[in-house]
């Protein structure tokens, strides 16, 4: 048998820690369940086939990787429980029929897995929109705590990017290998036609807008895409140009405003399909979406929102009228200075900011009067998520280890 097949027992069927927050008291069967009160009071009703599905024993998990090696059809359709108790180190224990199987549930991760609401265990920050008029200055945090490796500071940084849509580091070294370093703390770089990582300065035969010195209101990047880039990260390498402040506005705060002034306007701009096309003389990516994207709970997601990319519109007179309006008064709320958070990029500052939720711009600069250089890449939301999962798994692992010396 090849080592990464062997059977080994598990404690939980991941690699997390969980802390006992909470004893199960009781665990009733019921009609094709159990139903499980704990301690506090509170009771949650599991299917029978969800708790055998998550069995954390070797023949349902893979040891190693900590994925199932079974699929539903796997186990029986005449499934039941031959037996059940509570086990003195409070584990829920289950015996299977017509299963020869014995199966030990963590309650921790019990506790966690039935969707507690109170559970902080998988909680990310809850995102803050920004007050309009914009009240709040720019918070720069240890970029040189990041760039060494600090995971408090990462932490700290992350936190901050999911919750405000924005996160500024200074004090980082104005080389250009910051840029990949820093991001790859977090996860892979997301390429484009741009490249992996690109610079932002005036050229002469641009491809883009952005390699110009005019002026750009605040947009998102890439809403050609079918998946916008989740993250952008723009590094100062040179700023002696004069003009060219950064321009920052929370899209979802400015699409709250929208919807507060008229129902009719926000409810256009997010059903109506808005075509985008790239003017590029090697690439045609294109997409079709409206301006603000909802997820399949109804939340806000996205604002598609690169305004010199849209391509011609087709459709009903009166609903393009409307549409038009719509824009219109998003792009104002938007144009607002009142609105935006300005502020000038300096070498060794980092800007960080969800595109699909924070909108970016800058004023004209004058490129005769010096550099203006850029160094940036694109990521995703989902892999900032994700790193700051894990950066607090390994700090629950830690709290574990000092309270008890195991690892649960």
């Amino acid at each position: 048998m090849n080592n990464s097949d062997k059977m080994v027992p598990l404690v939980v069927p991941d690699f997390d820690t969980y802390p006992v927050t909470h004893q199960l008291q009781r665990a009733t069967p019921i009609a094709q369940g159990i139903e499980l009160l704990w301690n506090d009071g509170l009771t949650h009703q599991v299917p029978v086939i969800w708790l055998r599905e998550f069995s954390p024993d070797p023949g349902t998990f893979h040891s190693v990787t900590r994925e199932q090696r079974i699929a539903l059809t796997d186990i029986p359709q005449d499934l039941s429980i031959a037996q059940m108790l509570i086990a003195e180190d409070g584990f829920l224990e289950v015996d299977w029929m017509p299963e020869d199987l014995h199966s030990r549930y963590h309650p921790g991760w019990l506790r966690c897995a039935v969707a507690d609401p109170n559970d902080p265990m998988d909680s990310l920050p809850d995102r803050k929109l920004w007050p309009l008029p914009v009240t709040v200055k720019p918070n720069w945090l240890d970029g040189a705590a990041v760039y060494r490796g600090d995971t408090d500071a990462l932490r700290i940084w992350l936190e901050t990017l999911l919750r405000d849509g924005i996160g500024l580091l200074d004090g980082l070294p104005a080389n250009r290998e910051v840029i990949p370093a820093v991001v790859e703390l977090i996860g892979p770089i997301r390429a484009s036609n741009f490249g992996d990582v690109f610079e932002v300065e005036s050229l002469p035969s641009a491809n883009s807008n952005a390699y110009t010195a005019l002026p750009l209101k605040v947009h998102s990047d890439l809403a050609t895409r079918e998946y916008i880039p989740g993250m952008q990260f723009l590094f100062c390498l040179e700023n002696e140009a004069t003009g060219g402040e950064s321009l920052l506005v929370d899209g979802f705060a400015a699409a709250q405003q929208l919807n507060s002034e008229s129902t009719e306007f926000f409810e256009v701009l997010a059903t109506l399909p808005v075509p985008f096309g790239t003017k590029d003389r090697e690439f045609d990516h294109r997409y079709c979406a409206p301006v603000l994207e909802h997820n399949a709970v109804g939340e806000l997601s996205s604002v598609r929102h690169t305004y010199w990319l849209r391509s011609p519109m087709s459709g009903d007179f009166s609903t393009l009228n409307t549409f038009y309006a719509a824009y219109r008064r998003f792009q104002e709320i938007c144009d607002d200075p009142d609105n935006q958070l300005r502020f000038r990029l300096q070498p060794g500052q980092l800007m960080a900011f969800d595109n699909r939720r924070v909108l970016h711009g800058r004023d004209a600069f004058d490129p005769e009067s010096g550099r203006r250089l850029l160094r940036g890449c694109y990521g995703e939301r989902e892999e900032v998520e994700s790193r700051l999962r894990i950066l607090y798994r390994a700090l629950r692992a830690q709290e574990q280890t000092q309270q008890t010396g195991v690892r649960a």
